[in-house]
């Protein structure tokens, strides 16, 4: 079961930058040399030489800092930097990347492809630290944006969606009878000391609903956010104690998983019929 599609790709660093317009004098010379910088670094970068490649893009944004795609190729090297850094380290490498990125969304004007790179940056950055609700917000800032097209509208939703059923589950599991087979069997909160998770978990099921139905208002043939649909109607069965009230969501969730695998299979059909067939 595929339960996972990207919230959008990010920013690939590629060789050629086509920044040099018409102009005269000191001006026109600087964006030549801010071309050159950014191939070179975009060619060392390419080769896995980060850090070489970083001081070229700095360079550029030295030379040209009203250009947003200077700011974003700077950041990928940052972004690098800030994955393979160590706990003393992290903290600031992630700050200083959540700058250059906020940096190149503030110079984007109403380029949509910059913003969308700034922005799936950011909310990535914010994620790889731990920060869940400014992770969530701007998940949100980019679907609700004027750039926003219907699939990173769905996919948003959805990640957003995933998220709150990864909040579920993890409390859940934390709070599961390991004697007992059933995987959804109903979990103990009944104690003061485990009011708080309950509330936590069943706000997580709440929301998590909330946004993979949104998910499904915007592309109703959203496989991976009927799969997250169904395991969000597991977590509410494990939060129930009336057996009734347990068997009607089992049967939901059970209802839902059978319609995506069957939608699913019906779009690998598909994709198989329109695939040209190998010339012998």
């Amino acid at each position: 079961m595929k339960v996972f599609r990207s919230i959008g790709t990010l920013l690939g660093v590629t060789a050629t930058v086509a920044l040099v317009v018409m102009s005269s004098g000191c001006e026109f010379a600087r964006k030549v040399i801010a071309k050159d910088k950014l191939n070179q670094g975009a060619i060392l970068y390419n080769q896995g030489r980060v850090a070489e490649a970083a001081a070229f893009f700095k360079d550029a944004t030295d030379l040209i800092p009203d250009n947003p795609v200077a700011w974003l190729f700077y950041g990928s090297t940052l972004y690098k930097e800030f994955q393979q850094s160590g706990p003393e380290d992290r903290q600031r490498k992630g700050e200083e990347t959540l700058n250059i990125y906020k940096k190149a969304l503030d110079l984007a004007g109403d380029n949509c492809k910059t913003q969308d790179n700034a922005i799936s940056y950011i909310a990535k950055i914010n994620d790889d630290m731990g920060r869940s609700d400014e992770h969530r917000n701007w998940l949100l800032k980019r679907a609700d944006g004027p750039c926003a097209t219907k699939e990173i509208k769905a996919t948003t939703y959805y990640s957003i969606g995933q998220g709150y059923w990864q909040c579920a589950y993890d409390q859940t599991t934390r709070y599961a009878d390991k004697a007992n087979k059933d995987p959804f069997h109903y979990r103990n909160f009944d104690y003061d000391a485990a009011r708080p998770d309950k509330a936590k978990v069943e706000d997580c099921i709440t929301k998590g609903l909330e946004y993979v139905e949104k998910a499904l208002q915007v592309d109703p043939e959203y496989t991976d956010a009927m799969f997250y649909k169904g395991l969000l109607y597991r977590e509410k069965q494990k939060m129930t104690k009336n057996e009734a009230e347990r068997k009607k969501y089992e049967e939901e969730a059970k209802k839902i998983n059978d319609q995506a695998t069957a939608l699913a299979k019906k779009k690998q059909e598909q994709q198989a019929q329109a695939t040209p067939a190998p010339q012998g």
